[in-house]
């Protein structure tokens, strides 16, 4: 099962109903206004939970690290990622 996201308004998520018929939509909150300059950590640390490690990950590998944690942190509420 893979995951599907569709963003926008209700208006136009309603565009397509009929492809998601008899599926489970979630709807996220609206993500809150950045607070002010930070660490990629402080920025993800509320969408991905607690991030482990001492270091941020490096720039090169950084986009799989954080792919990572997003689907660890969905797989542990329960979604099939």
């Amino acid at each position: 099962m893979s995951l599907q996201v569709i963003e926008g308004t209700w208006e136009e998520i309603q565009a397509h109903a009929a492809g998601l018929r008899g599926r489970r939509v979630i709807v996220l909150p609206e993500p809150s206004a950045p607070q002010g300059a930070g660490t990629l950590r402080d920025f993800l640390g509320e969408f991905v939970g607690c991030i482990e490690g001492a270091q941020e990950p490096a720039a090169e590998c950084a986009e799989e690290v954080l792919e990572a944690l997003i689907a660890e942190t969905h797989r542990a509420q329960g979604l099939d990622v």
